[in-house]
């Protein structure tokens, strides 16, 4: 007996099994999965089987420049065991909450780079995008399975989800990608809510996934969310107005607890964003000026740049990505990023004609009216890129939310279609007119021929998807309109694939080898004839056969040995700067483990950026957000001010006014400032940060800074001069025979050090001012103040004394207790909702 019923149980497992295996959305997905391999091998070709890897020094240089940089820095930290939440390795010292570091994709990527090491990292970079691009398929496809369209509407339209314009575009930079994978799963629960289907319950902690990943896109996807709410409760029928309302209201609540589930990153990430950052700023100082920015038209530019980018991202790269010149509005990532098919422009602008005729309901019919009314007026005015961008200036980053509204429609037209349904043919013929209009001039621009070859496929794909609507208008037979969609999906699939694949040619890429060594002085000066050619096509594509040393330099173990010397003979907190580039521009200290003060960071302190502006520009290079000293190396006084000890160079003749050689290791050799340069200082006397702002200058900075320490109610002066005036002889001395001095950190949320003052005074330490920092002296809590604008000060009593410094993310803790207690919430009402549901059968039954 027992026997038989293990039988049957196998058998029924069997027949599950193979169901599973027969349904047509398993099939879809499998074929959907064949298909974007195939097309991924294509597009990632050079990234898969040839020398380049998927980080940029192009117009995308953040990716080289500052984001390998910072995964970098991680992973040796955890490879080493010193991983904490403040990082001194780039540049002054950073909040690792100004990473994504719950980024599920980059969590891969760190643990690649724990188990391979940080170098292998890189080779997977581009392995990890194609996994973002399948996953991204099979969001979209499960998003629309909540509606009833046909496989086929679903797999062509998340095929073309999974290549839209903004993941290959924005993907570049890595963590930008992955909100087109979270908007749809967002989606998706909200439209399980909406229709009270199963896994409704699971709402909230998909707004849980995106809150711990990025608050700057959970905020975008939360708006973007509660618009779609509010139009889909809209368009329901059967409803009162008093249930919509309250079906709106607990689907906003479902939305306020996910986020407070997410409090534990969230907070501390909205932290670094909203309150140490510059980067949120707007230019209004009132409602009138707010109102006047959101509603002043664009310039003529950006509309013409809109337009194009509906029917490619590739239009306007002139000599490409390179380093040639550009005709966007901002640039190739910042202007509007539209495109997910040229067949979806045709398809959107015909669903605003026959959504008249279409079999719904009028109510709605007025609201899918007055959602493309929104997003006509949202992107063709700042209003839309204003709101979803914190109500501050606006950007086009918002454009991910627009992907999946076209493409939603675009399932719906493909089964009205599919269905026998009548197209507007005065429309086709417009977009035909536009879309030749677009091409024509991008490929007028075009300076190297994978543009144009790319330009002229999207003119063929486009002129066939053109005829193949046509045809439609005047064919009725059921074949012969399925083999004509059959057809439009094999040009579609033609059509992304060579735009995604355009978005990474003629990049200037990080290679995987290094140029050998004994013909780099050769290939170098092939660079320099291709670079100042007089062909331009030459002269661009120079750049992108710039020889690298890359992994040399940044491996090279003479400057591993000298990090080791130095830790080994002096056991203070000092930090070390180059007199020279080598992997990067800016960001060398956090991929090879020392601390410096250059750094790029596009969301910086704004305490530093402050200081910055105000006493020391030339750190700027290039914009405020790289800060470099390798420039700068002759102020070996500002270099001593801010800690920098000892530099490193390939020169073993330093200049002894400012430098002293100590050593040489291998092939480099250390300088140690002849100035005494300390992480930490010691005033008597103060100054107000109003004084030193207005009195700052070239010639008079190192007497301000050096002479006295400007605190928020510091003492006013009118002239750098009266310092002297200010500080009696006995102070003076103290001064001088007074010394803070700070221990090299084990780990770098843990400073400590120790304070002999002769006199009551300031300590000054050169750590970036920032919510977190708590200090004690002598194991008693001590208030910490704002010094010279950007640092950690505090007053210290006369006499020696032990000081603690040590960091918590701000928001953490409170984050902490919220995420307990909204999950504590979460389950309650799950629980609450399970017991209705039973109570409900048991009495049906």
């Amino acid at each position: 007996m027992k026997e038989k019923m293990k039988s049957s149980s196998k058998i029924r497992t069997v027949q599950k099994l193979s169901g599973f295996c027969q349904s047509p959305d398993v099939r879809a997905l499998c074929f959907l999965f064949l298909l974007l391999s195939a097309s991924c091998s294509f597009i990632f070709r050079d990234y898969l089987y040839g020398n380049d890897l998927m980080i940029f020094n192009d117009i995308g240089s953040d990716t080289w420049q500052q984001y390998i940089m910072n995964y970098t820095s991680i992973v040796n930290h955890l490879r080493d065991g010193s991983f904490s939440l403040w990082d001194f390795n780039n540049g002054l010292g950073i909040n690792q909450f100004n990473f994504n570091l719950f980024d599920p994709f980059l969590m891969l990527l760190y643990g690649v780079g724990v188990v391979l090491g940080p170098a292998h990292m890189l080779l997977y970079i581009n392995v990890i995008q194609i996994l973002k691009i399948m996953v991204a398929a099979f969001a979209f496809y499960w998003f629309l399975s909540q509606f009833s369209f046909s496989v086929p509407s679903k797999m062509i339209t998340s095929y073309a989800y999974a290549l839209n314009g903004f993941l290959l575009v924005w993907g570049q930079h890595y963590q930008f990608g992955t909100v087109v994978i979270y908007f749809p799963l967002m989606l998706l629960f909200c439209e399980k809510f909406i229709q009270k289907k199963k896994g409704k319950a699971l709402f909230p902690v998909m707004v849980f996934l995106c809150g711990i990943y990025s608050v700057y896109f959970t905020y975008m996807c939360l708006a973007a969310t509660g618009l779609y709410l509010l139009f889909r409760i809209l368009m329901l029928d059967g409803l009162t107005w008093k249930e919509r309302i309250q079906r709106f209201l607990l689907g906003c609540a479902e939305m306020i607890m996910g986020v407070g589930m997410s409090l534990v990153v969230f907070l501390p990430m909205a932290e670094v964003l909203l309150d140490v950052s510059s980067r949120l700023e707007s230019d209004g100082t009132g409602l009138l000026d707010f109102l006047r920015q959101c509603f002043t038209p664009y310039s003529r530019k950006f509309y013409l740049s809109m337009l194009k980018r509906m029917f490619s991202s590739n239009l306007q790269n002139g000599y490409g990505l390179a380093k040639g010149p550009q005709q966007y509005v901002m640039n190739y990532y910042e202007d509007p990023v539209l495109f997910c098919s040229t067949l979806a422009v045709f398809l959107n602008v015909q669903f605003l004609a026959v959504l008249r005729k279409a079999d719904m309901t009028k109510r709605a019919k007025r609201v899918l009216y007055g959602v493309a009314a929104l997003i006509l007026v949202g992107t063709a005015l700042p209003v839309g890129g204003t709101v979803f961008n914190y109500f501050t200036l606006p950007t086009q980053r918002y454009t991910f939310v627009l992907m999946t509204v076209f493409l939603l429609l675009m399932a719906w037209m493909w089964d009205y279609m599919r269905k026998g349904g009548k197209l507007n043919l005065v429309l086709i013929l417009a977009v035909t007119a536009l879309m030749g209009w677009a091409y024509w001039c991008g490929y007028e621009q075009a300076g190297f021929q994978e543009y144009r070859t790319n330009i002229l496929i999207l003119t063929v794909t486009g002129i066939l998807t053109a005829v193949c609507l046509t045809l439609l208008c005047f064919l009725k037979d059921t074949q012969i309109r399925n083999v004509i969609l059959g057809v439009m999906g094999v040009v579609l699939v033609v059509n992304v694939v060579s735009e995604g694949g355009t978005n990474y040619q003629n990049r200037v890429t990080m290679k995987k080898t290094d140029v050998p060594s004994e013909v780099m002085v050769q290939e170098t000066q092939r660079y320099e004839e291709m670079r100042t050619s007089d062909d331009k096509e030459i002269k661009y594509r120079a750049e992108i056969e710039k020889p690298q040393d890359f992994f040399r330099e940044m491996y090279r173990v003479d400057l591993a040995d000298c990090l080791n010397y130095l830790k080994e003979n002096d056991p203070t907190f000092y930090r070390v700067e180059k007199d020279y580039i080598s992997g990067t521009v800016s960001m060398d200290s956090s991929g090879q483990g020392y601390r410096g003060i250059s750094t790029y960071n596009s969301v910086m302190n704004g305490n530093v950026k402050e200081f910055v502006e105000t006493c020391y520009p030339e750190l700027f290079f290039a914009d405020h957000n790289h800060y470099t000293f390798w420039n700068n190396v002759d102020d070996n006084w500002l270099a001593a001010f801010l800690g920098v000890k000892y530099i490193l160079s390939g020169n073993g003749e330093p200049d002894e006014t400012k430098y002293k050689l100590l050593d040489q290791v291998g092939s480099l050799y250390i300088h140690v400032n002849v100035l005494d340069a300390q992480t930490a200082h010691f005033y008597t006397q103060d100054i107000s940060e109003e004084s030193l702002k207005e009195l700052c200058t070239e010639e008079n900075r190192e007497e301000l800074l050096g002479e006295a320490i400007a605190l928020e109610d510091g003492t006013e002066i009118g002239d750098a001069s009266e310092i002297q005036t200010l500080k009696s002889e006995e102070q003076e001395t103290a001064e001088q025979n007074s010394s803070v001095t700070l221990d090299a950190p084990q780990k770098d949320s843990v400073v400590t050090g120790s304070v002999h003052a002769e006199a009551d005074g300031y300590a000054l330490f050169m750590i970036p001012y920032e919510k977190g920092w708590s200090l004690t002296i002598d194991g008693e809590k001590a208030e910490l103040l704002r010094g010279d604008i950007g640092f950690l000060a505090c007053e210290v009593p006369e006499g020696d004394h032990t000081i603690l410094l040590t960091f918590e993310a701000p928001g953490l803790k409170a984050g902490t207790i919220g995420s307990v207690l909204f999950w504590i919430l979460f389950a309650q009402s799950r629980l609450l909702i399970i017991r209705k549901n039973k109570t409900r059968k048991s009495a049906g039954a």
